[in-house]
């Protein structure tokens, strides 16, 4: 077993007695040759295996004490074995079997001791082995001088594997810090999903329950006219019937005496009752009518806009508490007589034309918001064109020119469809849809931009952009195509009223 002594005089890299112990500035020691070797194999900066102290070539300092301490606990710890053989005669006498690493090795083929190493083979011969045809024109070398070699040489790739370990493991740490940071991102934006759904959900049972009671509260208003019309109609009809059944009781009186009596009594009077007394001529009997003022209420029971358009118009009443919305923008008027913008800088187009001059002149503008960090999202309205472009650029912009450091932009090319157009170079799209609305997703912290269909929120592309610049919208309307293209684009703003051009 070995004395806690020896393991004072140990290199760390390869866990053997010092061999031309160096030390570095952090005032750790290491063999010449692993410290050598660790530093040859490291793909960055070296740092120190103990400390991960930066060093260089210039830092690799001899230590000749470390090397006469070495040397005086080798010759210490070899005195002390021989005085602990000394004081136990019998193990003299004893001898201990050769360990495995102790015992000299023989050749399996000629029975001789392996003292030759082939650097050819890289293996263990013998000398007869050397003499012979398998080995004819190798390079030998004695046992010490290959051994020497060869430990430097695991020395140098124990150098290598020890920086790759540590540069993994702590690779290993740094992806299990982000995997805990994205489940807890994760997380917080479930109980954010949740909370916003859960927004929603009290908003629209908030307008149920004021929907509902709009709706019992017409109902009642409506039902209460309705029940007095009727018992004003009961009234009218109790009275009417009762007469009729006075009337036809006279009638079955057979007694003419008895008739006249009863006509006197009662039928006289209801009848006259009953006559309108504005009749001019006497002899033609005309009768008040008890129906003819009287109407029945029909049913008005309606809620307009609750009753045909609930869902729109709920939608609309939810649109004014969802944040965010689709932001703003503010297009500027470059001043082209090609191009008109509208008054509050929302929609543009191509200006009409009188001739076919200049048919191909495409002008457009930009946005007067820049952008440089958050997230945003906006959409354009561009309907039936089959012409525009929406996109972003960054840096500065020459609208002359339609030039900047770098854009990104959607085109709808005439008969020829979608184009993604990222610093010139166009990629064609394959999609089917015509969306009559188009998304603008800038994400600054990612650096990304995405084209969606905002008609179904389908995503069409999106791109990374490198530039560290400000972003600004870009809209051209497209080409004039004889008129045939001279709708507007128009910035979609939500919740507010946009002026036509």
């Amino acid at each position: 077993m070995d004395s806690p002594l020896s393991f004072q005089i140990k290199c760390s890299v390869c866990l053997s007695d010092f061999t031309d112990p160096v030390t570095l500035t952090c005032e750790h020691y290491f063999c010449r040759k692993c410290i050598t070797g660790h530093m040859q194999a490291s793909l960055g900066p070296t740092a120190c295996p103990e400390c991960n102290k930066p060093y260089s070539k210039d830092d690799l300092k001899s230590s000749r004490l470390l090397r006469n301490i070495t040397s005086t606990v080798r010759e210490h710890l070899s005195a002390r074995r021989k005085a602990d053989n000394t004081e136990n005669p019998e193990s003299k006498n004893v001898r201990e079997p050769l360990k495995p690493s102790e015992a000299e090795l023989v050749c399996s083929e000629h029975d001789e001791k392996l003292k030759l190493f082939c650097d050819t083979d890289q293996k263990l011969v013998c000398v007869i082995c050397r003499d012979g045809d398998k080995h004819k024109g190798h390079m030998f070398k004695p046992l010490k001088e290959a051994a020497e070699i060869n430990k430097g040489e695991v020395k140098t790739a124990l150098g290598f594997l020890a920086k790759e370990n540590r540069q993994m493991d702590y690779m290993i740490q740094q992806q299990t810090t982000l995997i805990t940071k994205t489940e807890e991102k994760s997380k917080t934006l479930l109980a954010q999903i949740s909370a916003q759904f859960e927004e929603m959900h009290q908003f629209l049972r908030q307008k149920e329950d004021e929907v509902k009671k709009q709706l019992q509260k017409q109902e009642n208003k409506i039902t209460e006219f309705m029940q007095k019309n009727r018992s004003v109609i009961d009234r009218r009809f109790m009275e009417s019937k009762g007469k009729e059944f006075l009337l036809q009781s006279g009638l079955k009186i057979e007694q003419l005496d008895l008739f006249l009596q009863w006509w006197n009594e009662k039928g006289f009077p209801v009848i006259e009752g009953m006559k309108n007394k504005g009749s001019v001529t006497p002899e033609v009997i005309k009768y008040t009518s008890k129906v003819k003022d009287l109407t029945v209420v029909p049913d008005t029971f309606f809620l307009g806009l609750c009753e045909t358009h609930l869902q729109f118009f709920v939608w609309k009443e939810m649109l004014g508490s969802i944040k965010p919305v689709p932001g703003i923008l503010t297009l500027k008027n470059p001043g082209d007589s090609y191009l008109k913008v509208s008054p509050g800088g929302t929609r543009i187009r191509q200006a009409d034309r009188m001739s076919a001059l200049y048919k191909d002149f495409n002008p457009g503008t930009v946005s007067v918001e820049n952008f440089k960090s958050g997230q945003h999202y906006w959409e354009v309205e561009v309907g039936e064109k089959p012409d525009w472009t929406v996109g972003i650029m960054m840096g500065e912009v020459n609208l002359k020119t339609k030039s900047a450091e770098s854009e990104i932009q959607l085109h709808l090319k005439h008969n020829e469809g979608f184009v993604l157009s990222c610093d010139g170079r166009d990629t064609p799209l394959s999609t089917r849809d015509k969306p009559r609305k188009i998304g603008l997703y800038l994400d600054c912290e990612r650096k990304q931009i995405s084209f969606y269909n905002a008609d179904n929120m389908s995503r069409m592309a999106q791109r990374n952009y490198s530039s560290k610049q400000p972003c600004c919208v870009s809209l051209v309307p497209g080409l004039y195509l004889k008129g045939e293209n001279s709708d507007s684009l128009n910035v979609c703003i939500y919740g507010a009223n946009t002026t036509k051009l």
